[in-house]
This record gives C-alpha cells, sequence and structure tokens, in this order.
C-alpha cells in the first residue's frame, strides 16, 4: 500500500466559491465532491493543534501568477475565507493517477484571509480568525465594501 497526500485550497464566502486549487496531480484539473480543482503549486505550512485556544494562524505560500494576484486582492479586500483540506489516499488504487479515489480526511483549517506579502514570484497568505480569542465582546472585523457599501470620499 501506497500512500499519498493531496491538499485542496478554497476561497469562498457565504455565498461563493471563487478558487478551487489542488496540489498533488502536477498540471491536471481532478473533481472531487462534484467539483473541479485545479492545479497550482501551494504550499501549505501545516496544521499547529494546541490547548491554548490562542486561535494562531496558518500560512500559504502561492505562486505569484495573475490569477493569483488577481483573486487574492479581492480577497482580501472583500475579507473572503479560505479553506485548506489534506485527505490521504492510496496511490495504487485504480484512477487514483487522475484524481482521488475515496481518500481519508486528515486535517482542515478554515481561516480569514488576513494578510498577504511576496515577491515577484511567490506571495505567502496569512489565515487567522477574524473572533477574539479573549473575553465575550464582539469580534473585530474589518469593514469591507461588501459590508457597508461604498465610504464617501472627502
Amino acid at each position: 500500500m501506497a500512500r499519498g497526500q493531496a491538499q485542496y485550497l478554497r476561497i469562498f464566502d457565504g455565498g461563493a466559491t471563487y478558487l478551487r486549487a489542488q496540489n498533488f496531480w502536477v498540471n491536471s484539473s481532478v473533481i472531487r465532491a462534484g467539483n473541479v480543482w485545479s492545479w497550482l503549486p501551494f504550499d501549505f505550512d501545516g496544521y499547529v493543534e494546541g490547548s491554548s485556544g490562542d486561535e494562531g494562524g496558518v500560512s500559504i505560500t502561492l505562486p505569484a501568477t495573475a490569477l493569483v494576484m488577481e483573486e487574492l486582492t479581492t480577497a482580501l479586500r472583500e475579507a473572503r475565507l479560505v479553506e485548506v483540506s489534506t485527505y490521504e489516499f492510496d496511490v495504487l488504487d485504480d484512477g487514483a493517477d487522475v484524481g482521488p479515489v475515496g481518500g481519508d480526511l486528515i486535517a482542515s483549517f478554515v481561516g480569514e484571509l488576513v494578510g498577504a506579502g511576496g515577491g515577484f514570484e511567490s506571495i505567502t497568505l496569512e489565515l487567522g480568525s477574524s473572533l477574539s480569542p479573549i473575553g465575550a465582546q464582539v469580534p473585530p472585523r474589518t469593514f469591507s465594501t461588501r459590508l457597508v457599501g461604498v465610504p464617501c470620499r472627502l
């Protein structure tokens, strides 16, 4: 039995998904759960589990292509969510060379896109929680044009 791990990246908000990508099947699109996932060579720094409740964030590094830059600019402005899921599967199963056949969900992370930075070749996304980790206050939010409309300019 030969095991492989594929990661799936999704940028979405409450009503729509704007980007679906996977990083295992090179130069191929695969279908998982009835959706098409395009190949994008991204690097996810991993999941961290802890009991402190600090709502620690994670980071993802993506190539700085025109499509990625356009989507991330909009995602930052609109405070969209990013989900990364890791599935493990048997690469020797029939059809595993063209897409996932079954597979077990190992871990999943959903966070708000809170920052991005990089250079000409790659961009690193910072994912975190918009919820405050302390107290019973209203969670901090970044006001976006989607929430408050177009602000007036003086």
